[in-house]
This record gives C-alpha cells, sequence and structure tokens, in this order.
C-alpha cells in the first residue's frame, strides 16, 4: 500500500500481510455477486411474469450486510 492511502475500515490483520488483502477482496466480490445474481434472477423472473420468491430478497440483503459490515470495519477509539 502507498503512503497516501491509508484504508480505515480494513482490520489491522489484513492490512499485515498482502495474502490476506487477496482473500479479503475475494470474500467481497463474492458477496458482491452473490447480490447481483440475486438481482438479475429476479429480473429474470419478472421478466417470465412468474412470482419472486421473499428467499431473493433476504439473500440480497444478507449479501448487502455482509458488504457494508465487511467495509464498514470497526469503529477506531
Amino acid at each position: 500500500m502507498s503512503d497516501d492511502v491509508q484504508p480505515a475500515s480494513l482490520p489491522d490483520q489484513v492490512l499485515q500481510d498482502k495474502r490476506s488483502m487477496y482473500l479479503y477482496m475475494i470474500a467481497v466480490i463474492g458477496m458482491v455477486a452473490i447480490g447481483l445474481i440475486a438481482v438479475i434472477g429476479a429480473i429474470v423472473l419478472a421478466l417470465f411474469e412468474r412470482t419472486i420468491p421473499g428467499e431473493v430478497w433476504t439473500i440480497v440483503g444478507t449479501a448487502v450486510g455482509a458488504i457494508a459490515t465487511m467495509l464498514a470495519g470497526q469503529a477506531r477509539g
């Protein structure tokens, strides 16, 4: 990481090892993919005039909540 950019939301353990940064990014990208796939699936179901199950929105909400939690991190005091 450069001296200019200091991401405050990443845990210190992730910042200490470059390899752990890749694992963190894989988890974030996975959560984004889950959210996008669920939304695209809901759009496809709507195009075929099918009922969109409530579980789709539960999955989207869970994925977005996980992304927010991972990116927001802990408050540092």
